[in-house]
């Protein structure tokens, strides 16, 4: 049996009971967290100009487009929540993987699940059989060698995990969920070009087309459309197509035994996670020893080989450490507001920002991707000297988080864009996540009364 029907067996056959509660409970985790990031997108431009793209549409009402008043089809639905979900930058990291799982996974399932109605515990087990696929995948094909090629492991083999997964939750059987992984797989696609613009349109856009995208290839499949199977580990398979390194046994070694959404990192930082470590480190000498940016001499700053060169002085701001950090120090957060274009030309920012360097570390690589580590010398325009080392940054399995933080985070981030009193029953819902007879139940609670956004859209399309 190939790997990729053994993959199709386990997703096909996985039922509730099987779940192990730990399991169980991050998914209900990484459902409020990424349902929290993707309700104050509706505010920001890839996330307007994409929901006025879908209401021209003029698709059936099945499927909610979060924090609007749009019911559309589930592709498009998909397309607009999962451009949304990675517009924010704090969307989930899968460390070993070197993916955002749930900016592709959730938005793929949402529209299918309100559509079909599934079940709360449908909705948890076909989430679990997205992170298997889609984790194990990334994993296999190490993922640092899709970015030396130009891909991007988020959005390539995070294709593959939502149409597995998406297939799950329609119900089909072990060759539907390998055609759908098929299909998958002809539409499997992104590249690293989203380094050289300043704003987020091209990476947000590169989770919205692949939950699309899976959403298309369950459908398809669901249908009787055949996909060719086998396609991670037969002929012409996709890890020589987007990658240097076949690892075919890791696709299914330990299936079953542990589940990889349970590795699965949260961010709290509007900014790329190999950034976050750094972010933790200075936030908390801020906080100790009380200085404010002008008191900062300078700061150097070492991160494994593989994370350095994605974040030195990057073009895109949330990737941009030595900006982040000068951000952060001022304000003490980083959110979307802290990484806006207009905020990078503040020159106080800038003056700091030039007095941090960054390097890569041989020593801290031989610990990634187990743990994303950071080093950092701070020293201040007084004499004092600070050296701290940190293994992994907060809200990574290794430094764990509580459902309360999630909580928290999820209120900061919908109270963006719901009330108070809606925020509450979108929280309650989620509690009682494995109760729901339906996902509709969820669904309805993030739609939001009409609102003018960007004007008139269709009109807006017609002009060009």
């Amino acid at each position: 049996m190939s790997h990729t029907s053994e993959l199709a067996d386990f997703a096909a056959g996985l039922r509730y009971d099987d779940i192990p509660e730990s399991a169980r409970a991050m998914a209900k985790r990484v459902t409020l967290d990424l349902v929290g990031v993707v309700l104050p997108a509706v505010h920001y431009g890839p996330g307007r100009i994409m929901n006025d793209y879908v209401r021209t549409q003029g698709a059936g009402p099945r499927a909610t487009v979060i924090g609007t008043d749009v019911v559309t089809a589930p592709s498009l639905a998909a397309l607009a929540n999962g451009t949304m979900a990675a517009d924010m930058e704090q969307d989930d990291v899968h460390p070993q993987a070197g993916t955002h799982p749930s900016s592709i996974f959730v938005p793929a399932l949402l529209g299918v699940a309100e559509d079909v109605k599934a079940t709360g515990e449908q909705w948890i087990t076909s989430l679990v059989v997205a992170y298997e696929v889609g984790s194990r995948l990334s994993i296999a094909m190490d993922h640092a060698r899709l970015y030396s090629k130009g891909f991007h492991p988020t959005a390539i083999t995070g294709t593959f995990g939502a149409a597995g997964a998406v297939a799950t939750m329609l119900g089909l059987d072990s060759a539907g969920v390998n055609s759908a992984i098929g299909l998958a797989g002809c539409q499997a696609a992104g590249l690293m070009t989203w380094e050289m613009e300043q704003e987020h349109f091209t990476k947000s856009f590169q989770s919205g087309v692949p939950a699309r995208n899976a959403v298309t290839a369950g459908e398809l499949a669901a249908l009787g459309y055949q996909g060719a199977l086998d396609t991670l580990d037969g002929k012409y398979n996709a890890f020589d197509a987007f990658s240097t390194h076949r690892d075919f046994e890791r696709l299914t070694a330990g299936l079953g035994e542990s589940y990889e959404i349970e590795r699965t990192g949260f961010k709290f930082y509007s900014a790329c996670r190999n950034i976050h470590a750094t972010l933790d480190v200075v936030l908390e000498l801020v906080q100790e020893h009380q200085f404010e940016a002008e008191d900062v001499e300078s700061i150097h700053v070492w991160l494994p080989e593989t994370l350095a060169p994605i974040v030195d002085n990057n073009v895109l701001t949330t990737h941009n450490l030595q900006f982040v950090v000068a951000v952060a120090i001022f304000d003490g957060e980083v959110g979307r507001a802290q990484t806006s274009a207009e905020r990078r030309i503040d020159p106080d920012v800038q003056a700091l920002a030039s007095r941090i360097t960054l390097r890569a570390d041989a020593e801290l690589q031989k610990i990634f991707p187990e743990h994303w580590p950071t080093r950092v010398h701070l020293t201040l325009k007084d004499g004092r000297r600070f050296e701290v080392e940190r293994e992994d940054p907060r809200g990574n399995a290794a430094r764990p988080v509580t459902d309360g933080d999630i909580e928290e985070k999820f209120i900061r981030m919908a109270s963006q864009t719901l009330p108070a009193a809606e925020v509450q029953s979108v929280l309650a819902c989620v509690q009682k996540l494995e109760t729901l007879s339906s996902m509709h139940e969820l669904t309805a609670l993030l739609r939001t009364s009409s609102r003018s956004q960007t004007g008139e859209p269709s009109q807006r399309l017609a002009r060009r």
